[in-house]
């Protein structure tokens, strides 16, 4: 758990291209960050040789080529700030005696979601490497929310490796990286188009069917907002089971995203004990990466996500007219323009700080539009070989911070689905939170055939 701060910390560089002041979401992701940890990570797995000189030379070559990673954040009496900073990435080694092949889930939940990223002395991201007896090797990469999502902290996690796997990479060059190198980038939100840069009503209206008594996960009990720790349970999906879902999503005619938010509706109902009927409010997070006023690679650094809802009846025998449901709505949600409102919200209304973040943080426990949600990044291209290297389950998973209480996280690459579940702890204690993970990936495999 994090203890919020509102103490300054470091100066302000005079030079205009070097320093900016945060996003107004920007802001908030940094804000709900000192109230409980909101990192994401991403993890891929390397068996061959693997020199600790390359992937330091590799990671300071990394950084030096992005400007995000070459920042921290100044608390200043205007407001917060990026600055830069000279201090590397931090790597931090773990060496085991024996195979572990879970220890990557261990260091997620056990380190990378307990302690936040250090914005104060900066760079934002940090990483870790984990050497296992036979040539394993597992790393992982985290970055805060505020300057990333989960296509940006895999991008970045695959130009690592590029980089470390190249020829010569453990003779780079490693000292400090240039931070005179570039200005630091423009905000998300000044790319949108001019239609979403200033809306006059940042509240979307009501959608049909949302004039209804709405389901949401019912903590177990209250855990005060600085307290609060994302834990994580990974599950995956693969081989012909991983064929069979896909090939019944095409028969179907949804996407893998539909069926795994219908999914995820259908378990909360059941642990609710929700008669058929009910409804559940499923969020899901949506790239908008291709509507920006100009073309935005997934190799840009960035949060370029923003959730929307589905109000879907639980239908206990038959997920698939969840799934079309939440297909649907969430295409007409995207165009309307839902996914953009939220950030003239947070331009008009967003706290300034931790100090007076409170009324907004409690609005969304108790009147946000949904507590649980599936963010899901896709088929992701990541390299199966690199040289002599093998390479194996890229995926991410983000944590949860004050915006819900269950969540999950997805990736599909390297022939399988990882599915990473996270959850509040107490507020949905392990074994409840692994009843519903479990839940999710049974009704998906059966709905498969």
């Amino acid at each position: 758990m994090n203890t919020p701060s509102v103490q300054h910390h470091g100066a302000v560089d005079a030079h205009p291209s070097r320093t900016r002041a945060l996003s107004p979401a920007e802001r908030w992701y940094w804000i709900i960050d000192q109230l409980s940890t909101l990192t994401v990570c991403a993890r891929v797995r390397i068996e061959g040789e693997v020199s600790t000189a390359a992937l330091a030379a590799a990671l300071r070559a990394l950084q030096g080529g992005q400007p995000l990673l070459r920042l921290a954040i100044a608390e200043e009496p205007g407001g917060a700030r990026f600055v830069p900073t000279d201090n590397p990435i931090p790597v931090r080694e773990v060496v085991l005696t024996e195979a572990e092949p879970s220890r990557w889930e261990r260091e997620v939940d056990e380190h990378e979601f307990a302690e936040s990223v250090d914005w104060r002395t900066g760079p934002l991201a940090r990483a870790v490497h984990i050497r296992a007896p036979g040539n394993v090797h597992d790393l992982v990469l985290s970055l805060p929310h505020c300057v990333a999502d989960g296509t940006t902290a895999l991008a970045l996690l695959r130009r690592w490796v590029r980089l470390a796997a190249g020829p010569g990479s453990a003779d780079r060059d490693t000292s400090t990286p240039d931070v005179q190198g570039g200005p630091v980038p423009a905000a998300v939100e000044d790319l949108f188009p001019d239609r979403y840069r200033s809306m006059s009503d940042p509240v979307p209206e009501r959608a049909a069917g949302e004039d209804v008594v709405v389901g949401r996960v019912v903590p177990d009990r209250f855990v005060p907002f600085h307290e609060r720790r994302t834990r994580l349970l990974h599950r995956s999906i693969d081989g012909d089971a991983l064929a069979r879902l896909t090939a019944a999503c095409k028969r179907e005619g949804v996407t893998l995203h539909g069926v795994l938010a219908a999914a995820m509706a259908a378990a909360v109902a059941r642990d609710a004990r929700a008669q058929p009927g009910a409804h559940f409010a499923v969020g899901s997070p949506v790239a908008f990466r291709d509507e920006m006023a100009r073309p935005v690679g997934e190799d840009e650094v960035g949060c370029f996500v923003s959730a929307v809802h589905s109000v879907v009846a639980y239908a206990p025998d038959d997920l698939w007219r969840m799934a079309r449901f939440v297909n649907d709505d969430i295409s007409a949600r995207r165009a309307r323009g839902e996914q953009f409102p939220v950030f003239s919200l947070l331009a008009a209304q967003g706290p300034a700080g931790v100090a007076d973040s409170g009324p907004l943080v409690r609005y969304i426990e108790e009147h946000g539009s949904f507590n649980f949600f599936v963010s899901n990044v896709g088929r992701f291209d990541f390299p199966d070989t690199l040289g002599g290297w093998r390479l194996s389950g890229a995926q991410f998973v983000g944590g949860i911070s004050v915006v819900g209480y269950l969540a999950s996280s997805v990736t599909t690459s390297h022939n399988t689905l990882n599915w990473n579940f996270t959850h509040i702890d107490d507020a949905v204690p392990h074994a409840r939170a692994t009843r519903l993970a479990d839940d999710c990936i049974r009704t998906v495999l059966a709905a498969a055939g």
